[in-house]
C-alpha cells in the first residue's frame, strides 16, 4: 500500500512539473505595456495569480488556461497571463509603478491561489474573480461566462 501511495505521489509531482514547463501562458511583468495593447485592441485580461509549487495552479494552467491560449479562440478577445505572487521580484503595474508582485495582488484583495482576475486596460476588475478550482467541467464554463461579461463591459 505504501508503494502505491508513493507511486501516486510521484505521478502527481511529475504531472505538476510537466504542466509548469509546458505552459502556453506567459508570465507577465509589465502590465503598463500590456494595458496599452489592451486599450488599442479593445481587449480584456484574464490574469491568474499563482505561487510556486501550487498544485491547483498547475492544474488550472494545464487544464484550463494553456488549452485556451493554444486554441486561438480567445486571442481577439482577451490576453491570458500569469503573475507569480510569492517571489520577491518587481513588476510594472498598470500605472507604470514598479511594485512587488504580491503588492499588485493585494490591489485585487487576492492572496489565495489560484485566482483568476478579469481586468480592463486600466487594471480595473470588470467581472467576478474566481478563487480556487473544483470541477474542471463546471470551471471552464464559469471562466467563459466571466470572459463574456468582461468583453461585453469593455465593448460598451
Amino acid at each position: 500500500m505504501k508503494f502505491l501511495i508513493s507511486i501516486l505521489m510521484l505521478f502527481s509531482i511529475s504531472t505538476t512539473i510537466f504542466a509548469i514547463e509546458d505552459s502556453a501562458v506567459l508570465e507577465e511583468d509589465n502590465f503598463q505595456e500590456l494595458s496599452m495593447q489592451m486599450k488599442q485592441n479593445k481587449m480584456g485580461l484574464v490574469m491568474m495569480l499563482h505561487t510556486e509549487g501550487c498544485h491547483y495552479c498547475a492544474v488550472m494552467d494545464a487544464e484550463i488556461l494553456s488549452p485556451m491560449e493554444r486554441s486561438g479562440e480567445y486571442k481577439k478577445r482577451v490576453f491570458i497571463r500569469k503573475l507569480q505572487i510569492d517571489k520577491a521580484e518587481f513588476v510594472t503595474d498598470f500605472k507604470g509603478n514598479r511594485v512587488e508582485a504580491s503588492k499588485l495582488a493585494d490591489t485585487y484583495d487576492s492572496r489565495l491561489t489560484p485566482t483568476l482576475i478579469f481586468l480592463d486596460h486600466s487594471g480595473e476588475e470588470k467581472a467576478v474573480k474566481i478563487i480556487g478550482i473544483n470541477s474542471l467541467e463546471l470551471f471552464s464554463a464559469s471562466v467563459d461566462e466571466q470572459i463574456d461579461e468582461l468583453v461585453a463591459l469593455i465593448s460598451n
